[in-house]
């Protein structure tokens, strides 16, 4: 008989380097039972809460005890035990003429090919980057060289821009189809503790594994995966598609064409919408990455030094809310113990991103301070784009023209002044001392201000101990391609998903976007 606890905590101080290996005894312990008879454990929830001056783990649990345990904790319903299976997307059975076409092999397009691999479709796949294996290639090649292959790059490339990051899966998470994203993850070498704790990541270094193997497993449904392959046009006739042009001029015929190219393919979105896609602007995101020791935000955050061995490195989100002189600014893709990097895919471009590994045991810890940029701000989408690409190049010239991001102390970016002191960095291209402040438009520079002024109150020693390295421009798409209600396109066939064409952001939301479109072509291409 399974029961429920809620809330068991463990002090973090005292559990050692294995926290969940204590749990047995404390349960048995508090229902008077013999540890013996404390049967299987199911985590369901493992969060920190360190609000106070020692850590503690918050758990969430299933346990199998006898029935004499009655009364101790309430009885686990049949419901709250099915919840935990994981099922498959409801999908048709593929009734495709011609195998549908995926473009992306980020997560909304590797789901969505996955969900129709399940179904029987043989998806094509398409990709204008390498396989994972050449992609790590391509980059330390990059970081030798600097010479920029905008056909393999941290935006461009199997598995997408998630490849290269921290690998959180916090967004999108209450979506039907997030436990089975989770689950295939977990089947393709991710840690199996991502399907319980609070704050979940893969890791970078996990993730090229994670995106082979997802390839692979799409290979055995049927998939078929053309690497090195950009979709340059589309083959229309009257309003409904009939194929997808590459740049060697080879056309795919297809009348199904699930588009999820990714922030690295706007270029080919911004093509298609002025060929009469419809689409449309929408809101989003530009800001700064801000280093700090890891060591400083972990006191702040456990108020322990050193780090208790049972805790991985801390993390923070923190939010500015906005008022009549200034934007809302938070704390987004938060890397502890990790790793800036050059994730432009233009040359004479730079942008910057967080990446982390599993162990997120680097000495520094990253963040981006974002604000968001209203649709109404823009008179054109190309006005938009201009804005992104004129500060991706002064990142670019303010480097030095070498990839490496201009850096500069929180101290003198509050204060407008040109200092670093201190050249130690995680950034793999390198720092350079500049001026970052006046690189921003004036709005975002003083919002930025304001927010990190707030942020030194909730962690004091924001602006001492942080550096603020480069602009980070690719975080969300400033357009939207307009899809029905049946996740269709104004061409007929076509099925925008994830974050290049703005309908998703994160892992998990860019991936159950990609399931739902797939389920809508399948759907549609059985008649219902």
């Amino acid at each position: 008989m399974f029961y429920k606890i809620d809330e068991l905590r463990v002090n973090a101080l005292k559990a050692g380097a294995n926290p969940e290996s204590v749990i047995p005894g404390i349960i048995a312990a508090r229902a008077e039972l013999p540890l013996a008879e404390i049967g299987e454990i199911r985590v369901i929830k493992k969060a920190v809460d360190s609000r106070k001056s020692n850590p503690e783990f918050v758990y969430r649990l299933l346990v199998d005890m006898p029935e004499k345990a009655k009364g101790k904790y309430p009885i686990a319903t049949p419901e709250e035990i099915e919840s935990l299976e994981i099922a498959d997307p409801e999908l048709e059975d593929a009734k495709f003429a011609l195998p549908p076409v995926v473009l992306g092999t980020g997560p909304a397009g590797i789901f969505g090919a996955l969900a129709l691999a399940l179904a029987g479709a043989k998806p094509i796949i398409v990709d204008k980057g390498p396989a994972v294996e050449q992609r790590c290639q391509d980059y330390l090649k990059f970081l030798q060289t600097r010479k920029l292959n905008t056909c393999s790059n941290l935006l461009i490339g199997e598995g997408g821009a998630g490849t290269f990051s921290d690998g959180k899966l916090f967004t999108g998470t209450k979506d039907i189809n997030s436990r089975f994203i989770i689950n295939e993850f977990i089947k393709a070498g991710a840690d199996p503790a991502i399907a319980y704790i609070a704050r979940p990541h893969i890791g970078s270094d996990v993730l090229r594994v994670v995106a082979a193997n997802l390839r692979k497993r799409i290979e055995e449904l049927g998939g078929k995966f053309l690497f090195n392959s950009e979709v340059v046009d589309l083959v229309v006739k009257e309003g409904k598609l009939k194929g997808v042009k590459l740049a060697n001029n080879e056309v795919i015929q297809t009348n199904y064409f699930l588009m999820a190219p990714g922030l690295g393919g706007r270029n080919l979105v911004r093509s298609f919408a002025r060929r009469g896609l419809a689409s449309q602007l929408k809101p989003f995101q530009i800001g700064c990455r801000v280093e700090h020791p890891q060591e400083f935000i972990d006191v702040r955050q456990y108020h322990k030094s050193p780090r208790p061995m049972a805790l991985e490195a801390a993390e923070y989100h923190l939010v500015s809310r906005a008022n009549e002189k200034r934007d809302s600014i938070s704390s987004f893709c938060m890397c502890p113990g990790g790793v800036i990097v050059n994730a432009s895919a233009w040359e004479g471009h730079s942008a910057t991103n967080g990446m982390s590994f599993r162990a997120r045991d680097g000495f520094f810890a990253n963040s981006c301070l974002i604000s968001t940029f209203r649709a109404d701000t823009f008179s054109s989408l190309d006005q938009a784009y201009q804005l992104i690409e004129i500060l991706e190049r002064r990142v670019f010239e303010r480097g030095g023209n070498t990839y490496a991001f201009p850096a500069q102390d929180i101290v003198g970016f509050m204060n407008g002044r040109r200092i670093l002191r201190n050249f130690r960095t995680s950034c793999d291209t390198g720092i350079i001392p500049a001026r970052v402040d006046d690189l921003l438009p004036a709005r975002l520079r003083f919002s930025l201000q304001a927010a990190i002024r707030h942020f030194d109150k909730l962690l004091p020693g924001f602006i001492k101990y942080g550096k603020v390295v480069g602009i980070e421009s690719c975080v969300s798409s400033p357009l939207r391609v307009v899809r029905d209600e049946n996740y269709e396109a104004s061409v007929k066939g076509v099925f925008p998903a994830g974050e290049g064409t703005g309908e998703a952001g994160g892992i998990i939301s860019a991936g159950c976007d990609g399931i739902r479109v797939a389920a809508a072509m399948l759907r549609q291409a059985a008649g219902k």
